[in-house]
């Protein structure tokens, strides 16, 4: 590992670092978690509505239109807080990032089944 006198070549020195770990004082958001939380709510809701009108024979009614309504209402309400915790600082954005992404997917989904609806 050393050369000529003990000293370290700036190769061995700069793989020597590497593998170094930096700590840090971040941590997760509080609205990326929250965003991820009515983002899972919102999908439970929705399997909730699918196994019901399923069992209803596709003859649901209110009761699924309101599970919809309130499966709009959850991602939405994510949508919200997890893009409102990407202005958050010195924070990991994992949280936002899957609250966020899920979410908008089940916003557009649920919007879709509306239009399809009418």
């Amino acid at each position: 590992m050393c050369c000529l006198g003990g000293k370290r070549n700036v190769k061995e020195h700069k793989s020597l670092n590497r593998h170094k770990y930096k700590f840090t004082d971040k941590s997760q958001s509080v609205r990326g978690i929250v965003s991820t939380v009515f983002a899972v709510l919102a999908i439970i809701v929705f399997c909730v509505a699918v196994f019901q009108s399923y069992m209803a024979r596709g003859d649901g009614g209110r009761e699924i239109g309101l599970l919809g309504l309130c499966t709009l209402f959850l991602s939405g309400v994510g949508l919200y807080f997890g893009v409102n915790s990407f202005k958050e600082e010195e924070i990991f954005f994992l949280f936002s990032w899957i609250g966020t992404i899920m979410s908008a997917v089940m916003l557009v989904g649920m919007g879709l089944v509306f239009l399809i609806g009418l």
